[in-house]
């Protein structure tokens, strides 16, 4: 509680909404500056004394963020009325009130704020010269509907980035998630089968050996050291995978894993900058897709195609297959749509012209992911 209302306070130091009007505030010293022949040295110490509290008083309720400043409203306000007595100046204050109004308070507490603030600035007309009651009045008025309503855009700005910073943080948990279930994926293909062949063939190499079957046992005791061998050579690409790399370079190290294979690989790559997350996202998805051509494609023949777009990157990825009535989705085609779905995308299988397509749309800008 105590580190996010420090977060806020730091943000209202930054923020423009809270100090840009601010600079506009000596404009209360100028009726003074001007007729300073007329005034004397205590009169004007007054109307200096009486700015400093005023800048005081602002800067401690701009620094309570969101917070109901009633105490701070309150002084603000005595400090107008009491200027009002020595300078038309305090119009340009009345207005710096109506925002920290719109600013710091909501709904029916602003209402009443705003209430008591325009009784303030009646009854101060009634104090000034009479000579100057009207262009006081209409003054302030206007610089007090303009702050007022810079104060609730300025609210409203503080809160819809607050959404944004939350909307992030919680995208950055479901990528993790997702990340943790790709894994998991990942490593039970490579695992699971490996391990349960490395323990039935020990189970059965115990039997043989209990049996005096020797060279039988002998033989499967090196089976199982082959297998833990491929599996050691596979935990270690997984590994090497889940490393993040540049696109080319992943795309690369994809078309030679292909060739390696026999396949015949077209590529046409068109990226120019993508966002690092953006980026990382992609780079899965080629990898997973390469690996669903690897494991399920017959024919030698795959076609990569990556193009960014003013606002999308669009991935297409093909390769000859034997047309289905119904594609089913395992662990690597779910996945993909998984990320895709996540981003604010798509994803698209199907097939066309004896070749197994699959269609991947990914926005340039991620949903929920702004800065605060």
């Amino acid at each position: 509680m105590l580190n996010s209302r420090l977060k806020d306070k730091k943000t209202n130091l930054t923020s423009f909404w809270n100090w840009g009007p601010l600079l506009f505030s000596g404009f209360y010293l100028l009726p003074s500056i001007f007729q300073i022949e007329s005034t004397d040295f205590m009169q004007m110490f007054t109307i200096v004394l009486l700015y400093l509290i005023f800048i005081y008083l602002y800067v401690k309720a701009t620094l309570r963020g969101t917070e109901q400043v009633w105490l701070q409203l309150m002084s603000l306000i005595l400090v107008c009325v009491i200027a009002s007595y020595l300078t038309v100046g305090s119009a340009t204050l009345f207005g710096f009130v109506a925002y920290i109004v719109g600013y710091n308070f909501s709904n029916r507490a602003r209402i009443f704020a705003i209430s008591i603030l325009l009784l303030a600035l009646l009854s101060s007309s009634q104090i000034i010269n009479e000579n100057y009651a009207e262009y006081f009045l209409s003054g302030s008025l206007i610089l007090l509907v303009a702050l007022f309503s810079y104060g609730i855009a300025g609210r409203n700005e503080f809160f819809h980035k607050r959404r944004e910073k939350q909307n992030s943080k919680q995208l950055e948990q479901f990528a993790a998630i997702a990340e943790r279930e790709r894994i998991a994926r990942d490593l039970h293909d490579v695992l699971g089968h490996s391990l349960s062949s490395i323990a039935l063939k020990a189970e059965l190499a115990s039997k043989l050996s209990q049996a005096n079957r020797q060279a039988q046992a002998r033989s499967e005791i090196f089976q199982v050291a082959e297998l833990a061998r491929e599996l050691l050579s596979d935990v270690r690409k997984v590994v090497t995978d889940l490393k993040e790399l540049d696109i080319d370079t992943q795309i690369n190290r994809l078309i030679v894993r292909l060739e390696e294979s026999g396949f015949k690989v077209i590529r046409n790559i068109k990226v120019v900058d993508l966002p690092a997350k953006l980026e990382g996202v992609v780079n899965l998805i080629i990898k997973e897709a390469v690996t669903n051509i690897l494991r399920h494609s017959s024919a030698k023949y795959c076609e990569i195609s990556i193009l960014q777009t003013l606002d999308s990157v669009d991935i297409k990825m093909k390769n000859n297959a034997n047309e289905t009535s119904q594609i089913t989705l395992g662990n690597g085609l779910s996945g993909i749509k998984e990320r895709s779905l996540q981003l604010g995308g798509k994803a698209e299988f199907s097939f066309c012209n004896q070749q197994f397509v699959a269609f991947i749309k990914l926005p340039l800008s991620i949903k929920s992911e702004r800065a605060e």
